[in-house]
């Protein structure tokens, strides 16, 4: 094998980074790259060809971190770049099926056995990696410059101007902007058809349009798909582009193809946000939260005050269950884009639903129903889950009824399941819903993501001791935590399940630091001080309670918790009292209704 020719190496003190040069290229890497190289090469030295496999390159190079596998392919992808560009050498890392990775047999690596210091200059002899150079440099020296990050378009381009406006603009949220973004984009595709950025971003335009302008995404997508053709064929290794063809992919449900669109996207660049951005979104569908996690914090690091990115992070924690994240994100991306157009439908999944919530859906989905539908069958089950809220029972079966197997793929197995439950427990068959929660909750049984639901449908069967199992198994840290705002609603669940069951110690514990806490809070929010009041049997304040809940737009949210509403009216054992509150209610449901017939009602 030709040789790789390591022929110096050398510190820039004012940069901190470490430069490996050859007769051909100098570029810079990164601290994880390096320690990767050092492991392979370390690895060589000491066990001669036994590869090191996947967990034991986490263990070295990430040792302080939880990544996936993907960490590691893409980090050897990034090596390999670097050492291929020596022309005359093709490979030196070699991957072992089912073992792992270790330097190509064809590459002699010897160690140097003591140091130079007055030479700042080590040969390689033929066919060698000086494994000296490699970890003394390593072990001296903390890297800081990416390597090959691909460069807009510079001063030189005839088209500099136009692209560098556009640049600008396209990062807006006006679509005002955006529209002059897109326009600039256009006049240079006019003038040179085959400009790989101008096909790249112009797609982006559009995306920025369907979130903030009027766009449609069936539009987006028939506009996007021509334009990321092209640029995929003038361009198979521009990582913008296959950034971009990995979230078309996506939104045309090729999973497959977009997941390894996405690897190879981020072998080239791991440092762009919306790449990985987009890669959380494929793992949210494919409901691999830890890797979506990571994916969305990666992009958050990169892009920490980009509106689009938070969503994506606070939905990563939605979806893993800790509200409290969820809601900070969400709330950090409105105080930097408050206006987008679908709010409405975002708010229903961070906010508990209430009467101004309701409305708002309402318009959001009358005016884009048709378009959005076509696109994203499962809205169809978010909406009937809203129907259920407003005690439209009966549609929303008609509607569910009428949805076939075609519409349904893609719609995520948990997701369906709880749409069940919820159209099940309206129909009054609690036991029903009892069993399709059960069965959601056995898709990961060892993870919070569905648990909570399961809980309430086992309490409201009264099966209260399999109830708390199930509780103390998911939050055990809850019993010896002290109290917090976020974790206020726990606490109070674990006080009302150990009641249930007759844990008069326990409860005694749990009510003790409420009570503790409750001096220093004075109320509760009001639905927690039902569930307080609940606790301490002050049962002469629940109407009064329930009462003000109504009248601060309270409405019974099926996308949270559909055990709520029934909870409420067995708290009001009065028959007159819970008629009333029903009646109420209902007053309320159906005028939300009918206002969004265009027909009005009295408040």
């Amino acid at each position: 094998m030709a040789p790789f020719q390591l022929s110096n190496w050398q510190v820039s003190p004012k940069l901190n980074e470490l430069k490996l040069l050859s007769g051909e290229f100098e570029t810079s890497i990164t601290p994880k790259i390096m320690q990767l190289l050092v492991a392979l090469v370390d690895q060589r030295v000491k066990h001669g060809e036994d590869p090191l496999s996947i967990e034991a390159l986490i263990n070295i190079v990430w040792a302080e971190r939880v990544v996936a596998d993907s960490s590691v392919y893409q980090a050897v992808a990034q090596l390999r770049k670097v050492l291929s560009q020596d022309k005359a050498t093709s490979v030196y890392i070699e991957r072992i099926s089912g073992q792992g990775y270790r330097i190509a047999i064809d590459v002699n690596v010897q160690p140097l056995q003591q140091v130079q210091s007055a030479q700042p200059q080590v040969k390689a002899t033929k066919g060698q990696l000086p494994y000296f150079v490699l970890l003394s440099v390593f072990l001296i020296i903390i890297v800081s410059v990416w390597f090959a990050i691909e460069q807009e378009e510079n001063e030189d381009n005839p088209h500099f101007e136009s692209l560098s406006l556009a640049r600008h603009l396209i990062k807006q949220t006006d679509p005002t902007q955006l529209e002059q973004a897109k326009q600039l984009y256009l006049d240079v595709l006019a003038i040179e058809p085959n400009n790989v950025e101008a096909l790249n971003r112009l797609c982006d335009s559009y995306r920025l349009l369907n979130i903030y302008g009027t766009l449609t995404e069936i539009e987006r997508d028939s506009l996007c798909q021509p334009l990321l053709e092209k640029a995929f064929q003038l361009a198979p290794n521009n990582h913008r582009v296959l950034a971009s063809m990995a979230m078309q992919a996506s939104e045309m449900n090729q999973i497959e193809r977009a997941q390894n669109l996405f690897e190879r996207s981020l072998a080239i660049n791991s440092e762009r946000a919306f790449t990985w951005h987009w890669y959380g979104r494929l793992k949210r569908r494919q409901n691999e939260i830890g890797e979506a996690l990571f994916a969305h914090n990666k992009a958050f690091r990169l892009a920490p005050n980009n509106d689009v990115i938070l969503r994506g992070v606070a939905y990563a924690h939605l979806n893993n269950r800790d509200l409290s994240n969820a809601h900070k994100y969400y709330e950090r991306s409105l105080m930097i884009a408050p206006n987008f157009k679908n709010k409405p439908l975002y708010d229903l999944d961070f906010y508990p639903l209430n009467v101004p919530r309701a409305k708002n859906y309402l318009t959001w989905f009358n005016t884009y129903e048709s378009e959005y539908l076509k696109k994203y069958h499962s809205h169809k089950l978010s909406y009937i889950i809203f129907l259920l809220s407003i005690n439209q029972g009966e549609l929303a079966q008609s509607e569910f009824e009428q949805l076939n197997e075609e519409q349904l793929e893609g719609v995520p197995t948990h997701f369906k399941l709880y749409v069940k439950a919820a159209l099940a427990l309206h129909n009054q068959s609690a036991e029903t819903a009892l069993v399709f929660l059960s069965e959601r909750y056995q898709i990961a049984p060892e993870q919070n993501h569905f648990v909570m639901p399961y809980v309430m449908a086992l309490v409201h069967s009264e099966q209260h001791n399999q109830a708390l199992a199930l509780f103390e198994k998911h939050f055990s840290n809850i019993k010896t935590e002290s109290i917090s705002p976020k974790q206020l609603g726990q606490h109070l669940l674990l006080a009302r399940l150990y009641k249930l069951t007759d844990e008069k110690a326990e409860y005694q514990k749990v009510y003790s630091k409420l009570l503790s806490y409750r001096q220093t809070h004075i109320e509760f929010p009001l639905h927690l001080e039902i569930i307080w009041s609940d606790l301490t049997n002050n049962t002469a304040l629940i109407p009064e309670l329930l009462t003000r809940l109504l009248k601060e737009g309270w409405l019974p949210d099926y996308n949270d918790s559909m055990f709520s509403e029934r909870y409420y009216l067995q708290l009001l054992s009065e028959q007159q009292l819970n008629v009333k509150w029903v009646n109420a209610l209902q007053s309320i449901q159906n005028c939300i209704w009918q206002q969004s017939k265009d027909q009005t009602c009295g408040e």
